[in-house]
């Protein structure tokens, strides 16, 4: 038996090593997006005499990503030596075993650059790339659940059992008051003055619009704004705020629509029994009229201000969450929150498509990374919250698969959204910048799902489902400077 602190030192390492390669994998984007390396003709030394040369910002940029692959390169034999040394999972082994036997091949395709390579040589100069940290992700995962079941003994079934759901709960198509408790806000606005009733009807309006998801999605159709600004085409102010109020009225529509159709199961959980038509703040007629005139108010605007195919593509989006998400998936398959992802990756291609009056390569990616992230941050949520959505009769993937499964598929998702956000920097020319704060933040966000690991708790989920937050947020904010504010 291998003592425990080599084998958590082996997770650790291991857990360096994928940060090595993602880091290795975007500063290598950042390299080609910026052209930092034209300067360089011969390999490993910029130089016959193996000097540095002066230190602009290009070769800082060129050189600190000859010093990622120095690390990477030590620590993926460091980490084979380890993992065949003691005694791990075999899947462990094969996913090092892929890192070692292909970082070398990376390395010749990278020389092969500097002396002249073609596009193709860059292309899989990064798929090589993306491979390698795949495999050391898949043996980091591995690795971190063997650990977890061990440390869990007996009560490993907390992680690995799934929670029956109740599905007995139906939507009320009735407008009738359903008496709930407490209900002491209902009678509470009944007495209140004029004013105060008026204030306190406005909010519950405007809790139904959701505005915590307001700012993120308009940040994505905003960034999606600045992407097409890299084709060449130009933005007019008009334009941004046209497409940002269309989006905000069809996220309020959205998140309206929402709250009606997922009343009744509100009322069983104690995250949500809180909500306006839980306590009756609002007539269910009057909710339906509302989040109808915020789609009409949208596609109006979309229209009039925008263009045709950005209020397509809005109603769309407003459709994708409503019918198919909440109506159709939620309730259904634990496959919901992947599935259900679409819905926030619109908002890329509509802020793409408010300038070019199409669709383009760049948008898709980003909506991709948008796609792929909101499994990897919802999970979390669903993992704090599990007995709570049980109780709403929702089968949400922990729910139905149990934590373990469910933090396994963080990771994975999280892999597919750090690389889909190094994909996209390598299509839109994006630099500094954004490769820092890509690896920065995408380096907590996985720190914050391997603690999980160490720390099963509730609000070690809760903690990695923030850090998603700002991880998504910080980088669509850099996507914004370096294509608006800087251009």
């Amino acid at each position: 038996m291998i003592p425990t602190i080599d084998r958590r030192r082996f997770g650790d390492l291991l857990g360096a090593t994928a940060i090595a390669a993602y880091l290795l994998i975007a500063l290598g984007t950042a390299v080609s997006t910026t052209g930092s390396g034209s300067s360089c003709t011969t390999w490993p030394s910029c130089s016959t005499d193996w000097t540095i040369g002066p230190m602009t910002g290009e070769a800082l940029l060129f050189w600190s990503h000859r010093a990622a692959a120095l690390l990477a390169g030590v620590l993926v034999v460091s980490t084979a030596l380890a993992a065949w040394r003691l005694d791990v999972d075999w899947r462990v082994k094969a996913g090092v075993a892929v890192a070692l036997v292909l970082f070398p091949v990376q390395v010749a395709l990278g020389a092969m650059l500097v002396v002249g390579g073609s596009t193709l040589v860059s292309v899989a100069h990064l798929l090589f790339a993306m491979v390698i940290f795949g495999g050391l992700l898949g043996a980091l995962i591995v690795a971190l659940e063997n650990r977890a079941l061990e440390d869990a003994g007996e009560r490993a079934d907390e992680f690995t059992e799934p929670i029956d759901p109740d599905p007995s709960l139906e939507p009320d198509d009735s407008d009738e008051p359903v008496a709930t408790e407490p209900t002491a806000d209902r009678v509470q606005v009944e007495d209140l003055e004029p004013l105060e009733r008026l204030r306190r009807t406005a909010g519950a309006y405007l809790t139904l619009t959701k505005p915590k998801l307001v700012w993120l999605l308009c940040l994505v159709a905003l960034a999606g704004i600045g992407l097409a600004t890299v084709t060449g085409e130009s933005v007019a102010v008009s334009t941004v705020l046209a497409t940002l109020l269309g989006g905000t009225l069809a996220i309020g529509a959205s998140g309206t629509f929402n709250h009606v159709l997922e009343r009744d199961r509100d009322r069983q959980m104690d995250r949500t029994n809180d909500r306006p038509l839980v306590h009756d703040l609002v007539p269910v007629r009057n909710a339906v009229a509302f989040g109808s005139f915020l789609v009409a108010a949208s596609m109006t605007v979309m229209l009039t201000w925008v263009n045709a195919l950005a209020a397509v593509l809005t109603l769309a989006a407003i459709a994708y969450y409503v019918v198919l998400y909440t109506a159709v998936l939620k309730p259904n398959t634990s496959w919901n929150t992947v599935l259900g992802g679409g819905a926030g990756a619109l908002p890329a291609l509509i802020g793409w498509a408010a300038v070019t009056g199409s669709v383009g390569l760049p948008a898709l990616v980003l909506a991709a990374v948008i796609f792929w992230w909101t499994p990897a941050h919802f999970y979390s949520l669903a993992i704090a919250y599990r007995e709570d959505y049980a109780n709403g009769g929702f089968p949400m993937f922990p729910v139905v698969e149990g934590v373990l499964t469910a933090r396994r598929h963080v990771l994975l998702f999280l892999g597919a959204t750090l690389l889909s956000a190094s994909l996209l920097g390598w299509l839109a020319g994006l630099g500094w910048l954004y490769t820092l704060t890509s690896v920065a933040l995408g380096g907590v966000f996985l720190r914050s799902v391997v603690r999980q690991y160490r720390e099963p708790t509730d609000d070690a989920a809760l903690r990695s489902f923030y850090v998603s937050n700002y991880y998504l947020g910080a980088i669509l904010v850099a996507i914004v400077l370096e294509t608006v504010v800087v251009a």
